[in-house]
């Protein structure tokens, strides 16, 4: 492939890449881009303008979704339009098989999920010097009928039986960057979590958990950096470099901030990431047990074959839910009370205790 194209929307943010990346904002400006050495376009979602993208004959384009998981968007039949599906690994083939006369097989192509390479595998005990646990729900969706968020339902009363677990755990939670912009419920939930976090930290510590002064202002320093490395065209303040040397900028700037950010913190100091920094998969490396919805976020943290819980919003019966959701073939089910979830806790604290690590190497 000597050039390749990503379509984005003006409202999503562009992380670093080495594949060069054009707006363009308009359908008519496409019809006048000329790309002789094009050979292939990646699309990330099933957005209705890719058609004026699509239209082009000499092109291959190839669907590769921004996040491999369970929701229906990642077996949509819409994708039967790309010339190739790209998914991590048999999972994903399975998902678009199993909707009739949607795909052919040979669309489907495993391509592996290299991103996975920083994740740290589990030792089988728990890493942290206060066991950690990361909530990382998905958002409200667009429609309610697509709802997966456990955020509304469960989210507040998740965190209330985990700072009232018998041992102090540390909490990680990350939400997805869009919740609570369509739902006041589950903008009012994502509040309530962030103050019931907020309170304990300074009944741990007595102060404010990020008080260096020092650190703030080398954080806003480097997040400045990166904002700049990722600003293209006109008005890029590097627009000499290759997407190469970006990249590796990039890189090394995320890892000094991600260095700094959790040696500015009390070892026991909950956390909340909405942020660049850390990233998703630093938070995993920082984590023992990961607390989610059927999401992408769950099918990449399997790579670090942790204990991991899912909500069941659904009420489903388990072996159902095992059934229906690949990525829960494995993992703790939870409802919205919460039910399930001192096992998922033995399992982190406890290899012995981890039943679902038996199934899934089975």
């Amino acid at each position: 492939m000597r050039a390749g194209i990503i379509p984005v929307t003006q409202r999503e943010k562009q992380d670093s890449t080495s594949v060069a990346v054009i707006c363009v904002p308009k359908a008519e400006n496409l019809a006048r881009v000329e790309m002789p050495e094009l050979r292939v376009t990646l699309y990330p979602g099933n957005a209705g303008k890719n058609v004026h993208m699509l239209q082009r004959h000499e092109v291959k384009h190839v669907f590769i979704g921004h996040g491999d998981s369970d929701k229906l968007a990642s077996s949509n039949r819409v994708s039967k339009v790309f010339d190739e599906i790209w998914v991590a690994g048999r999972a994903g083939r399975d998902r678009y098989e199993r909707i009739k006369h949607a795909v052919s097989s040979h669309q489907i192509v495993e391509v592996g999920r290299p991103q996975l390479m920083p994740l740290r595998r589990w030792t089988g005990s728990v890493a942290n010097e206060t066991p950690t646990v990361i909530y990382a729900p998905t958002w409200e969706g667009w429609t309610d009928d697509a709802c997966y968020t456990s955020v509304i339902p469960a989210g507040e009363h998740l965190i209330r039986t985990l700072l009232g677990h018998e041992r102090q755990l540390r909490i990680i939670y990350k939400p997805h960057p869009l919740t609570g912009t369509r739902s006041p419920a589950a903008a009012a939930a994502h509040r309530r979590i962030i103050a019931l976090l907020q309170d304990d930290n300074a009944r741990r510590s007595g102060r404010k958990v990020m008080d260096s002064k020092t650190a703030t202002r080398r954080l806003a320093r480097i997040d400045k950096r990166l904002a700049a490395l990722q600003e293209r065209g006109v008005r890029s303040r590097y627009p000499d470099l290759t997407e190469e040397e970006r990249t590796t900028r990039i890189r090394k700037f995320r890892d000094q901030a991600g260095s700094l950010y959790w040696d500015a913190l009390p070892a026991d100091a909950h956390h909340v990431v909405t942020g660049r920094v850390p990233t998703l998969y630093d938070c995993f490396n920082h984590s023992d047990l990961l607390i989610g919805d059927m999401s992408s976020v769950v099918s990449d943290f399997v790579a670090t074959r942790k204990p991991y819980a899912i909500f069941n919003m659904e009420g489903l019966p388990d072996a159902e839910s095992r059934t229906e959701q690949r990525t829960a073939y494995a993992s703790y089910l939870l409802d919205s009370e919460c039910n399930g979830l001192e096992m998922a806790l033995d399992a982190m604290l406890s290899r012995d205790q981890d039943v679902m690590a038996r199934t899934g190497s089975s």
